[in-house]
C-alpha cells in the first residue's frame, strides 16, 4: 500500500497562530489555492480510498484532490480518529494568552504534554491512542493500493511517527506543511518514507 498523507490547507486559525482542534473552521483562499496545488501535483495517481478527518478544512482539502484527479468525489470517507486534538479552553486561543491568564496549567503542559490535557480539552494519551489505532489498521494493511489521507498536523506527526517505529516526541521531527504532500509505502508492514513534504508533479509508480 501507498500512503499518500497531506494536511489540509490554511485557515484563519493558521493565520492568527493559535490553537485549533475541534473548532470547525473552513479554508482561507490560500487554503483552497494549496488544495488545488497538491491536487495539479497528484492528477496522475488513482486513489482506491481517501480519508480525512470530520473537519471542514480536512473535507474541503481532500474534496479539491479528488475533483482534480482519477478517483472521485464519492470516495471520500471521514473518520474521527483523524479528528486534531480537541484544545478545550484553549481553542483559538495564542500560547502567550494562555501563558499569561493560565500560566500553571501552561507549565504543566510544557513540562509533560504527553501526560498532559488542555483546560477541558483531550489529554494528548487519548488523542495519541486513538491516532496509533488508526496507524496499526494501516500497518497491517495488504492491498496494493493507493491511499489519500488528509488531516492534521498533529494527527500526521503521530502517525508518521508510529509508522517507522519512533518514540512519539518524534512527531515534532515531521513538519508537514500546507500545500505539499508526503508518501510512505508499507510493504507487508516494512514501513519506507518515500517522500516528504513534496510539490512536484508525482509520477511514482505503484
Amino acid at each position: 500500500m501507498r500512503l499518500f498523507l497531506v494536511r489540509h490547507g490554511q485557515t484563519q486559525a493558521n493565520i492568527d497562530g493559535v490553537f485549533c482542534g475541534k473548532t470547525d473552521l473552513p479554508l482561507t483562499e490560500i487554503g483552497v489555492q494549496q488544495g488545488q496545488q497538491v491536487a495539479v501535483a497528484l492528477k496522475n495517481i488513482t486513489f482506491q480510498s481517501i480519508r480525512c478527518s470530520e473537519m471542514q478544512r480536512a473535507q474541503q482539502t481532500a474534496q479539491i484532490i479528488s475533483q482534480s484527479g482519477k478517483s472521485g468525489k464519492s470516495n471520500i470517507h471521514s473518520d474521527h480518529r483523524l479528528n486534531e486534538l480537541d484544545f478545550g479552553e484553549w481553542e483559538l486561543r495564542h500560547h502567550e494568552n494562555i501563558a499569561n491568564e493560565e500560566p500553571q496549567a501552561w507549565s504543566r503542559w510544557l513540562s509533560d504534554w504527553q501526560n498532559g490535557c488542555p483546560t477541558g480539552g483531550e489529554p494528548f494519551r487519548h488523542f495519541s491512542a486513538r491516532v496509533e489505532e488508526y496507524t496499526e489498521e494501516l500497518r497491517s494493511a495488504t492491498a496494493l493500493a493507493n491511499r489519500l489521507i488528509v488531516a492534521h498536523q498533529g494527527v500526521l506527526g503521530v502517525m508518521i511517527a508510529k509508522l517507522l517505529k519512533l518514540p512519539v516526541t518524534a512527531m515534532w521531527s515531521f513538519p508537514f506543511q500546507q500545500g505539499a504532500y508526503s508518501i510512505v509505502d508499507n510493504h507487508a508492514g516494512f514501513i519506507t518514507l518515500r517522500v516528504f513534504n513534496a510539490r512536484t508533479e508525482c509520477w511514482l509508480a505503484g
